[in-house]
């Protein structure tokens, strides 16, 4: 198993205008991370079932639900405040 380090940057100013466009942009990608979340747990099913029959994990099923839990968790950051670098809208595969 591997350590996770996050490291948060972000500016102590802030405009009304930049906080308009986080929601717009966190709006939009909600949904893009949310119908790719739908996927990641039909994947985790898929691959509970592979590792249950076979004993051994997909690497492309593990790749793509962690790339999806990566983009969510960076999503979550900026939509929170605690980030100023925008998440990508679709998750780097």
């Amino acid at each position: 198993m591997e350590t996770v380090k996050i490291t948060v940057k972000s500016a102590e100013t802030a405009s009304r205008l930049e906080l308009f466009i986080r929601f717009i942009y966190g709006l939009v990608a909600c949904i893009v991370i949310g119908i790719i979340g739908i996927f990641a747990y039909l994947a985790w099913f898929v691959q509970w079932l592979h590792i249950l029959l076979l004993g051994k994990r997909n690497a492309a099923l593990a790749k793509f639900m962690n790339a999806w839990l990566v983009a969510y968790t960076q999503l979550e950051f900026y939509t929170f405040l605690s980030t100023d670098e925008r998440p990508p809208i679709v998750p780097e595969f």
